[in-house]
C-alpha cells in the first residue's frame, strides 16, 4: 500500500484571525504607545506660542517643513497621528498637519524603497521622491487657501 500524504486540516478562520491580530498587536502597540507619549510630552512641554510660531503663523514655510519632517519621522503612519493631533491643538494649521501625515507615505518601508530603486533604477526613484514631495506641499498650500 502506498503512503499518501497527509494534509493537515486548516485551523479555523476564526483562529487565524484571533492569532493574526495578536502578532499584529504585539508588533504596533509599542510603536503606537511611543507616539502617544511623544504627543503628551509635546502637548505638555512645548509651549503653544513657539508650536504656532513655526507651523501656524507662516504657512509659506511651515508646509515644506512639516512635508520634510514627515518624511523623515522614523515611525509608521499610524503612529503620526497623535503627534499630528498635538501640533494641531498647539497651533498647527490643517494644512501643515496634512503635510506631515501625506508627506510619512513619500518614503516606505525600506524593503519597498529597495525593490522600487532595484527594479526602476536612481532616477525613477529620485523622480518620484522629488514630484511626491512637490505634490505634497502644493497641496499643502491648496488646502492652506480652502480652509
Amino acid at each position: 500500500m502506498l503512503d499518501t500524504p497527509t494534509t493537515q486540516p486548516s485551523p479555523p478562520p476564526w483562529t487565524t484571525l484571533l492569532v493574526t491580530t495578536l502578532k499584529d498587536a504585539v508588533r504596533l502597540l509599542p510603536l503606537f504607545a511611543l507616539a502617544v507619549l511623544a504627543s503628551t510630552a509635546l502637548e505638555l512641554f512645548v509651549p503653544r506660542d513657539w508650536v504656532y510660531s513655526i507651523l501656524g503663523q507662516n504657512p509659506l514655510l511651515a508646509i515644506p517643513l512639516a512635508t520634510i519632517a514627515g518624511i523623515l519621522l522614523p515611525i509608521p503612519r499610524y503612529a503620526t497621528y497623535p503627534i499630528a493631533l498635538a501640533l494641531y491643538q498647539k497651533g498647527a494649521t490643517l494644512a501643515v498637519v496634512y503635510a506631515l501625515i501625506a508627506g510619512e507615505v513619500i518614503l516606505g518601508a525600506l524593503e519597498r524603497d529597495i525593490m522600487e530603486f532595484r527594479f526602476f533604477g536612481w532616477r525613477s526613484y529620485m523622480l518620484r521622491l522629488v514630484l511626491c514631495t512637490v505634490f505634497v506641499i502644493l497641496t499643502g498650500y491648496a488646502l492652506q487657501v480652502l480652509l
